[in-house]
């Protein structure tokens, strides 16, 4: 916990620090540790000192690593070569990540290492380690639809992705890959299994109809791109999307076949089962299988924590320790930290540990409840009570199930609604009859295509998976139209994260009456998200979508096409789903003033809409969009503006106008936006 909150602090400043600082501040806590042993409560509180650090020194070293070049500017019609490091299929053609990349007329110092690429046109001929050229618009990655709101740019910046864009055409091959040479034994490694990956995929998408390939390709590799948009939606309205990221579930069961099955092979053979430790043995080859499944699935950053915890498992079993305790749960999270310390802030890292400690906790309670019924019910030996047995036993294993979605779908509800502002209110039904579908017909069907694909005998297994899938995107439709299937609330304050945090923790690990405060913070954090005032005018980062707060505090759009993301995010963390735009104004309104150029708003702020000259008028407030203001009052917010200092919300308080700038919220840092000129920004197509 020390650690994480060292992390958090790092991430939390508003400039980047000096390199030195959290070296410094580790050995003077450290020394402190020394001098002050023997003294328990205070070597207690400087070790814990020490670990808030060495976590803020982990976020510092792990930002020195990465590369970090971003496109300065947008380029339109770029001619660009590079070699491929990723191929995704899409529903309608591919996505493509090049790594070692070119770009014509562009400084060697200024051009990305890793740019991202889509096209409209699949390419099955493409593979990992080709180089390739082609034609795309490039740009940076975005930063906040608004500010406060997630910050791809962030996140692009630890993938060391400098640039995304849509290509023109299909992509040339200029080069095969050379397996005679390597760069390098990891990159060898890792274009193997990409390579592998890709393969599998194109080998599912040719055996299984559009929509069900998708799924399953998810479901095997790791790759959600092929999903449908009506599909993947309704995966996340039932409650059911994360079955599409291959994390601790999907780890578990592919280790756990691997496991039991080996362990129960092993048992038909009584001269080595009866002299040999097969149980260790089965764990130990478990560890190997569970390494190769998260090769397959991308090494993706739920997967990593899903093969470090269930590997912790498996040695616990090899060791004759306790595979499931609140210290696999502290290791594991300690271990991603160290290596990968800006999973913190993401919503993956979050909720899968929420959910894996709400689970330790309360099984540590209900364990030996369901054990000792297990036993009580399989003691009989007539006919009548194995009878009894089986079918108590079915009832336990369903009470279990239903349990588990409960408890991890109730420690995950305040990370979801932070960072999704919306609840799946059907999410325990649908995960009751998706989990065991999952467990125990798609992945060990989908293990099973997997081990015969060398051969080329998985059709049948394939087969037998993609009606699965079938069934598994029926229950996500069924339940996703079900009235009320999705609650939607506003966006919450950033101080939300730690105190659910805390609340949480608190939860599970205080004891006797004490432990309800816990839920008391949880319960004023999530309640914060009505009390945070919204903002009475966004403007995008481009400028060509601004939204209105209406009386009623929806919010009224400039357009019903333009930013279609941009537009999602506002909506969604206005606690929104349907909307206006300018067009559909009767001209009655009082609170503001629309024509085909300008917007007139609360008397108080005018909107120049065009990107051709209007007059600026005398409202306390102009923004210019879409050109450069000239002639306006002092208090604008132009296009240069919104190059400079990204998204902007803007305040109408009773005797001011308060401005806030995504950049603002940003700050200093290594992935703060870019300063671009006007000249910069590229068209509006």
């Amino acid at each position: 916990m020390a650690f994480g909150s060292g992390v958090a602090c790092y991430f939390a400043l508003p400039v980047e620090p000096p390199v030195w600082i959290g070296a410094a501040a580790l050995a003077s806590v450290v020394a402190a540790c020394w001098l002050l042993r023997g003294r328990d409560l205070l070597l207690a509180g400087a070790v814990l000192l020490a670990a808030a650090a060495a976590g803020f020194l982990a976020g510092q070293v792990r930002t020195m690593q990465i590369d970090g070049r971003m496109l300065p500017a947008p380029i339109e019609r770029a001619l660009f070569v590079g070699v491929i490091d990723q191929i995704e299929l899409q529903p309608a053609g591919q996505r493509v990540t090049l790594r070692a990349v070119d770009i014509k007329d562009q400084p060697r110092a200024a051009t990305p290492a890793r740019i991202r690429v889509k096209t409209v046109v699949a390419q099955p001929e493409l593979r990992i380690g080709q180089k390739v050229g082609g034609v795309a618009t490039l740009s940076a990655p975005a930063g906040p639809a608004e500010p406060g709101a997630f910050n791809f740019r962030r996140q692009a910046f630890f993938d060391d992705l400098g640039a995304t864009g849509f290509g023109y055409g299909r992509l040339k091959i200029l080069k095969e890959p050379e397996d005679g040479r390597f760069n390098g034994i990891t990159t060898a490694i890792a274009d193997r299994i990409h390579a592998t990956r890709a393969a599998i995929a194109q080998r599912i998408r040719s055996q299984l109809p559009e929509a069900t390939g998708a799924i399953a390709i998810a479901l095997t590799v790791g790759d959600q791109t092929a999903l449908r948009a009506a599909d993947l939606n309704a995966m996340r309205d039932s409650g059911l999307a994360h079955l599409l990221s291959i994390s601790g579930l999907h780890i578990a069961i592919a280790a756990g076949l691997f496991f039991f099955g080996l362990r129960f092979a092993l048992a038909f053979v009584p001269w080595v089962a009866l002299r040999y430790p097969v149980k260790k043995w089965a764990a130990a080859l478990a560890i190997l299988a569970a390494v190769l499944y998260a090769g397959l699935a991308g090494w993706t950053p739920p997967t990593q924590r899903s093969l470090v915890m269930w590997g912790m498992v498996f040695l616990a079993i090899i060791l004759d320790r306790s595979p499931i305790s609140l210290q696999l749960v502290a290791w594991a999270a300690a271990l991603i930290l160290v290596f990968q310390p800006e999973t913190l802030l993401g919503a993956s890292f979050q909720m899968s540990f929420a959910a894996v400690f709400a689970l330790v906790v309360v099984f540590d309670k209900l364990g030996p409840w369901f054990a000792a019924r297990r036993q009580a019910w399989g003691e009989g030996a007539s006919w009548d009570a194995k009878l009894f047995a089986i079918f108590g036993n079915a009832l336990l294993w369903l009470a279990t199930t239903v349990i588990t979605s409960f408890i991890a779908g109730l420690a995950t509800l305040p990370f979801a609604l932070f960072h999704f502002d919306r609840l799946s209110s059907y999410g325990v039904f649908a995960n009751a009859v998706a989990v065991p579908l999952t467990a125990f017909w798609i992945m060990p069907t989908a293990a099973l295509s997997l081990l015969l694909m060398p051969f080329g005998l998985e059709g049948w297994a394939l087969q037998a998976m993609g009606w699965g899938c079938d069934l598994l995107l029926w229950v996500a439709h069924w339940v996703a139209d079900w009235p009320g299937a999705i609650a939607v609330l506003p966006s919450m304050p950033g101080l939300v994260l730690p105190l659910v945090a805390i609340g949480l923790l608190w939860l599970g690990m205080a004891r006797g009456r004490w432990r309800a405060l816990g839920a008391v913070g949880v319960a004023v954090a999530i309640a914060s998200a009505w009390m945070v005032p919204r903002p009475d005018i966004l403007v995008s980062p481009s400028g060509k979508l601004v939204a209105f707060r209406t009386p009623d505090g929806d919010l009224l759009l400039s357009s019903n096409r333009a930013e279609r993301l941009v537009r999602e995010t506002w909506l969604r963390r206005n606690g929104q789903v349907r909307f206006d735009d300018i067009g559909d104004l009767d001209g009655a309104e009082t609170w503001i003033r629309c024509n085909e150029v300008t917007c007139d708003y609360q008397g108080r702020v005018r909107v120049l809409l065009a990107g051709a000259p209007a007059p600026c008028g005398e409202s306390a407030l102009v923004i210019v969009p879409r050109a450069v203001a000239v002639g306006c009052p002092e208090v604008t917010i132009d296009q240069a503006d919104l190059a400079a200092r990204g998204a902007h919300a803007i305040y109408l308080k009773a005797n001011e106008i308060e401005i806030v700038e995504a950049a603002s919220l940003i700050g200093q840092r290594p992935w703060a936006l870019p300063s671009l000129a006007v000249d910069d920004l590229g068209s509006d197509q």
